[in-house]
């Protein structure tokens, strides 16, 4: 081979390249939507796209008040060369419902380009009426898809907790879903279920068989009597549509993705008063509740002061759940309890809240006392009030010096009284401080100074194990998630949907979980997308490994067995992946 061929050669890339760009087409931003009427509360995309140029600070029109924004910007990027020809578009898209009839248009949206201000065209849609708006039950096309919102009660009573699930009942494929409008729920207190029950289950509906999952679950508390409405809420779903399928392995090929919209019935809870002549303990609780205490002891003097802590624990709305009284008597003296923590878990589909309170008491008088604490809550249940009588604390107090515990309540209520100044002192002259002595600091400091390097030195080694254990987790991150995803793609191969879907799933959480060092117990979509904040990824890279990880939550749930869409799945995670790789 000639040794100038490989000079030739680049000569000829760099002067089709430099041809190519000087081929390049003008600068065009134009807008435009993917359809000229819409059903009033289906989905629309408008698309602003800039054509041979690069360009900053895109500024979108207002789509104004008869209109959502269901998700956007969404941008993309493409670059082709036809015939020496080279053109590239970059594209903002915004998807959008439709709320009221009639006929809008959206102003130009901007884009600067090398120091020049570009405006797009004005787009015009016509929103007309759609006869299947508020509806349950079939999609514009008739397929059997619905949601409703569920309460599991119909009444309850003031501070009650009830909860609300939205459950969708589909007999065909779904891609993913989003909530793009939902009640204010004016009236309640609310608290989002995160761990709701989301099972795959079927269920007959005049006599049609469905498969159902709940989409979301709230616990909602009433705040006040009377009917409460809760407005209808409005979800967009992905449907897998049209397609050829396998006859021998039941695939679908070529399936395109359609969004429908779907809105739940509104639904009214009935609270009631709670009923009258509660007893002297009750402080606000509505449900079902269980009372523990402690005291830190049960001899003391006067000159002391004892500890008393009290847990509730419950699934009524706790915020309104007042400390209880103790009503110890005069002989006693009880400061005003504090809250010392608050939280929350999740049992049988509720969530259950508990509060430790604390107590600090000071005897007045020895002798021989009782103390039971009480706790007095209405039983939604059994609708009546009942209460709860913890352990019986037998206290022995005995006479103290006086002198503690004026000393504590100057500590508690404000400094005590001072005493007057002393005005004749008498100076004489002493020994030499001990503590200017350096025999003196090096024998006090030893004992110190040895135990504090003892502590460092195991410090600094467990640290050191630790950070070397997380460093070999973090690179062995990235193997572990390759392999994951070669057992995703012989799933791909083999046409084995739920196997794909599941390895795509466990590579991205394993992965960012090792990254992130979290323990696989705390594995979740929520705890994923907050910690890779921490790896300074991109906002739009989060965006893309939800909808990733909805999508894989999604297939498992509805069975989907599309092939386009697994190999778009698994494409997409390996890029993912190697973002968040090339980002660290």
């Amino acid at each position: 081979m000639s040794p100038l061929r490989p000079f030739f050669i680049i000569f000829g890339l760099l002067f089709c390249a430099n041809l190519s760009w000087a081929q390049r087409d003008k600068p065009d931003f134009r807008a435009f939507a993917d359809a000229k009427q819409v059903l009033e509360g289906s989905f629309f995309e408008v698309t602003f796209a800039l054509s041979n140029a690069e360009g900053t600070n895109f500024k979108a029109p207002t789509f104004g008040t008869a209109f959502t924004l269901v998700s956007g910007p969404s941008r993309s990027a493409s670059t082709t060369i036809v015939n020496g020809r080279m053109s590239s578009e970059m594209a903002f898209s915004y998807a959008l419902q439709a709320k009221k009839i009639g006929t809008y248009s959206f102003g130009p949206a901007t884009v600067e380009v090398n120091g020049k201000i570009l405006r797009s065209n004005s787009v015009t849609v016509e929103v007309v009426k759609n006869e299947n708006v508020g509806r349950t039950g079939k999609t514009q096309k008739g397929e059997d898809l619905f949601v409703k919102a569920i309460l599991n009660a119909r009444e309850a009573y003031l501070g009650q907790q009830v909860r609300l699930d939205y459950k969708v009942y589909t007999r065909v494929d779904l891609e993913n879903f989003n909530f793009v409008e939902e009640s204010d729920y004016v009236g309640f207190y609310v608290e989002e279920i995160q761990h709701p029950d989301s099972r795959m289950e079927e269920e007959i509906v005049a006599g049609v068989r469905y498969n159902t999952r709940i989409l979301r679950s709230i616990a909602l508390y009433p705040q006040k009597v009377g009917q409460l409405n809760i407005d209808a809420a409005t979800l967009q779903v992905a449907v897998v549509d049209g397609g050829n399928p396998d006859p021998l392995t039941g695939l679908t090929f070529g399936a395109e993705i359609r969004r429908v919209p779907l809105r739940t019935e509104a639904v009214a809870l009935l609270v009631k008063p709670l009923p009258p002549n509660p007893p002297a303990s009750f402080s606000g609780g509505v449900g079902i509740f269980n009372m523990n205490s402690a005291i830190n002891r049960t001899e003391v003097t006067t000159d002391d002061a004892l500890t008393l802590r009290l847990t509730l624990t419950g699934d009524g709305d706790m915020k309104r759940v007042r400390a209880p009284n103790l009503n110890l008597g005069e002989n006693f003296e009880v400061y005003d309890p504090r809250t010392l923590d608050e939280e929350a878990s999740e049992t049988g589909g509720l969530r259950v809240s508990r509060k430790t309170v604390e107590y600090l008491i000071m005897p007045k008088k020895a002798g021989q006392y009782t103390i039971q604490p009480e706790f007095s809550f209405f039983n939604s249940e059994s609708k009546q009030y009942e209460t709860l009588k913890d352990y019986s604390y037998q206290l022995r107090i005995r006479k103290g010096s006086g002198k503690g515990i004026s000393s504590r309540r100057d500590g508690l209520e404000g400094l005590g009284d001072l005493r007057p100044l002393k005005s004749i002192t008498h100076l004489s002259k002493g020994n030499a401080p001990l503590f200017n002595n350096p025999l003196f600091w090096f024998i006090a400091l030893a004992p110190f100074l040895a135990w504090s390097g003892t502590w460092a030195y195991q410090y600094l080694r467990a640290f050191g194990k630790e950070r070397r254990d997380q460093m070999r987790l973090q690179k062995s991150a990235r193997k572990v998630a390759l392999n994951h995803l070669n057992h995703a793609e012989q799933h791909l191969q083999a046409k084995q949907s739920r196997d794909f879907y599941d390895a795509v799933s466990k590579a991205i959480l394993g992965y960012l979980g090792d990254k992130l060092n979290i323990p696989k117990a705390d594995w979740s979509k929520e705890k994923i997308s907050a910690g890779m904040a921490q790896l300074n990824v991109q906002p739009e890279l989060v965006e893309r490994l939800q909808k990733l990880l909805q999508n894989c939550e999604m297939a498992l749930f509805a069975g989907q067995a599309n092939a386009t869409a697994m190999q778009e799945t698994y494409t997409n995670a390996l890029e993912i992946l190697t973002a968040v790789e090339d980002n660290n």
